[in-house]
């Protein structure tokens, strides 16, 4: 039950932070964050609960910090181990690590640097969360890789540094 509220709660306030953000200026943000809240219990039964990381990541559009190349290619590289392990294109299953969670501490370590270092406060205070968060018991699931690092922050990782390379390339 907990669990559930919380879900909501995450997807609402990723919705309304994206809404916020583009509050004057961007109406697809607008679009974007009122469709999040509307569909926030179909989103839940569909796709789980979203990680933290999502949220830090809509906290940052609403705080105009920028998804560097550094910190969008750690996202994006991070969720294809995590992903294709989990899909079993290897023999090691990277996400039975967030069963033992004391191993994820590197990666934590790794992250919030890279983040804090590439001016995302958003994303490293949303993955301090995480981990303040988990050992409570409020979060979705047992796994802590749940918390940290979802589909949806490892797409928005990769749509960051093709843009970046983009821009680099003009």
């Amino acid at each position: 039950m907990i669990a559930s509220l919380t879900g909501l709660l995450l997807w609402g306030t990723t919705g309304a932070t994206l809404a916020a953000a583009g509050w004057k200026k961007n109406r697809l943000l607008i679009a974007a964050g009122v469709l999040l809240i509307l569909a926030s219990p179909w989103l839940l039964g569909l796709l789980s609960m979203p990680s933290l990381a999502t949220l830090g990541l809509a906290c940052g559009v609403l705080f105009k910090q920028k998804l560097r190349p550094a910190l969008a290619g750690w996202l994006l590289l991070s969720g294809l181990a995590l992903y294709s392990s989990a899909l079993g294109f290897w023999a090691f299953d990277v996400y039975v690590l967030g069963y033992a969670p004391q191993v994820l501490l590197i990666w934590c370590a790794i992250s919030l640097a890279l983040a804090w270092q590439q001016g995302h406060k958003a994303l490293a205070i949303a993955w301090l969360l995480a981990l303040a968060l988990f050992p409570l018991g409020v979060l979705e699931s047992a796994n802590l890789w749940d918390a940290l690092l979802d589909p949806m922050a490892m797409i928005t990782g990769a749509v960051a540094l093709l843009l970046s390379l983009k821009s680099k390339a003009d």
